[in-house]
């Protein structure tokens, strides 16, 4: 294929200086608007004097936009830049929670296990029923997850309950599969698109980045993107995968304004921020990034097997997760664990032993939400505690433990000693060597005992 250029690229650009007059000649003899008049005026749709007059128009509309353009006021602060970042001038009022009645309904006779313990990934394929019956103008699709249900089960039965129109399959094609979702999100919708796997989302990274991220901060909320991007990932999976499978990076995020970044650690709080987020896409016009550990898909216990201490009953339709809200669990003021996700479930796996070691107890944070920390109350919450590691399960250059450790320095009054506790700077490996350079329950006791001695 050859394409033409017209004109220089920027004002800078003379063409002159790599192109000759004849080949510029030719090529502003072929351009489309000409080529377009001529068969107008060949098929005596308009005359010669129309369309000059159509260009004439056009000419005066551009400069008279451009005109007021330049008498509006201009942002000068910072505050008024940071404004834009997350503008938002749609106005929805949010639809009211469906009747049991209706629910039970839709639910069929999944409805009679909802009080039932379950694992994370049952729990969000009942948020995501709840959520398509709640808001009409929410839509799942992504690669396999219509009649197959996505790759863990946890768009199952979705197909059937909401239709095609509802629930679809795409290509598989992340950069069109985010595409699709700004485009449906440009026209009132509320997209809930899954990346299949963490790692296919470099894919595309752009759409988001360059695309959706941006529109409300050049538009100032007149254009926005309400999205929940779905994406599940992290390491931890056992013999399967590799590093496309068990990407443990979610660097590419963190620099991304305006953006919410959601990664549950278990089934209750990933219903509840699910919630959120769409709440967030529907009245704020906000996009989050909802991270699912794969790894705590399936995973009903803690300690030993069938306590059935990391399954979880569905929450009421009505609870959800402010955004950057952390969860907190145990009092002591000897030691605190800061993490989120697969290095919180090991934390508390650890936690007995650590407190076992240290005759005292501990607490340990989750951050569930890793944009829009709330710094203040995450010191309020550390309290006296002097002793602060931050487990994260994320390669050590570019991880949100990374930033986190800075800001709790910056913010502390007083003094303390805090560590990161975070994975190698690798790939992830295949077999026995799957997990080596990974936070695991026993180097997470480990680091806690020295940090707790030293």
């Amino acid at each position: 294929m050859k394409t033409v250029r017209l004109m220089g690229h920027a004002g800078s650009d003379i063409e002159f200086g790599y192109n000759s007059k004849e080949n510029i000649e030719n090529n502003e003899f072929n351009d489309p608007l000409l080529h377009t008049s001529r068969i107008l005026i060949n098929n005596k749709c308009l005359s010669k004097d129309d369309i000059l007059k159509l260009y004439e128009d056009s000419r005066k509309l551009v400069d008279h936009v451009c005109e007021e353009a330049s008498i509006k006021p201009k942002l000068k602060t910072t505050k008024s830049v940071m404004k834009t970042i997350t503008a938002n001038l749609r106005e929805n009022i949010l639809p009211s929670i469906p009747k049991m009645n209706n629910r039970k309904n839709i639910f069929g006779k999944e409805f009679q296990r909802l009080d039932r313990p379950q694992h994370m990934a049952k729990l969000i394929n009942y948020a995501l029923t709840d959520i398509l019956n709640q808001y009409s103008n929410t839509l799942v699709f992504g690669e396999d997850v219509a009649k197959k249900g996505g790759v863990y089960n946890v768009t199952a039965n979705l197909f059937e309950q909401f239709g095609i129109r509802r629930v679809f399959d795409s290509p598989l094609d992340e950069t069109s599969i985010i595409g699709t979702a700004i485009g449906l999100s440009h026209n009132g919708f509320i997209p809930i698109p899954e990346i299949q796997f963490l790692a296919y989302f470099h894919n595309a990274e752009d759409q988001l980045r360059g695309e959706a991220a941006t529109l409300p901060f050049f538009s100032k909320g007149q254009f926005v993107n309400p999205i929940v991007l779905r994406i599940p990932g992290l390491a931890y999976q056992k013999g399967f995968g590799g590093h496309f499978h068990n990407d443990n990076s979610l660097a590419v995020f963190r620099d991304l304004p305006g953006v919410i970044v959601a990664c549950p650690s278990n089934g209750i709080d990933a219903v509840k921020m699910l919630r959120r987020a769409v709440l967030e896409a529907y009245i704020n016009s906000r996009i989050t990034v909802f991270i699912e550990p794969i790894a705590l898909y399936m995973v009903k216990d803690l300690h030993k097997t069938k306590d059935a201490k990391w399954s979880f009953n569905y929450p009421s339709p009505e609870e959800d997760i402010p955004i950057g809200e952390f969860g907190v669990h145990g009092r002591g003021s000897s030691l605190t664990i800061i993490s989120y996700a697969n290095g919180f479930y090991l934390s508390m796996q650890a936690k007995l032993e650590i407190e076992k070691q240290i005759n005292k107890t501990i607490k340990i944070i989750d951050l569930r939400w890793l944009s829009y920390i709330n710094i203040s109350d995450l010191i309020k919450s550390i309290g006296k505690c002097s002793k602060i590691l931050v487990v994260d399960e994320c390669r050590k250059n570019g991880c949100y433990g990374e930033g986190l450790v800075a800001d709790i320095i910056a913010a502390s009054n007083n003094p303390i000693d805090i560590r990161l506790h975070a994975a190698e700077n690798s790939f992830i490996p295949l077999g026995e060597a799957a997990t080596v350079t990974l936070p695991s329950k026993e180097s997470i006791i480990d680091n806690a005992i020295e940090l707790y001695n030293e």
